[in-house]
């Protein structure tokens, strides 16, 4: 697993079995570090990842930005028939969840 900054405020760990990829996202995914989430995506499933878990535990801020970044990898795989799923939000990320009414939409791992 390497990490990859994205900017002074955003870290990415990406760590690989298979077709299967969890990204650790670590700072502040904002409008300005979102881009750099989703080239990750683009490459993760140039690469083949039908199975995508964002790992949010060590995510200090999420905007609409970042979450559209989230949605739209979603669509991404779903289109693919692929899955993505959430692991360990932080309290910033389930309070935006919580206030779009996104709660239920994504598969939460604990």
């Amino acid at each position: 697993m390497e990490d990859q900054a994205i900017g002074p405020e955003l870290t990415l760990a990406t760590e690989r079995a298979g077709a299967r990829a969890v990204v650790s996202v670590k700072g502040e995914l904002d409008a300005y570090s979102a881009p750099g989430l989703e080239e990750e995506v683009t490459a993760l499933l140039a690469d083949d990842v039908s199975e995508l878990v964002f790992d949010l535990s060590e995510t200090k801020f999420l905007d609409s930005s970042g979450l559209r970044a989230i949605l739209t990898a979603q669509r991404r795989l779903a289109d693919r028939d692929g899955k993505l799923a959430l692991r360990a939000p932080s309290e910033p990320v389930r309070r935006l969840l919580d206030i779009t009414g996104l709660t239920d939409h994504f598969v939460v791992e604990a």
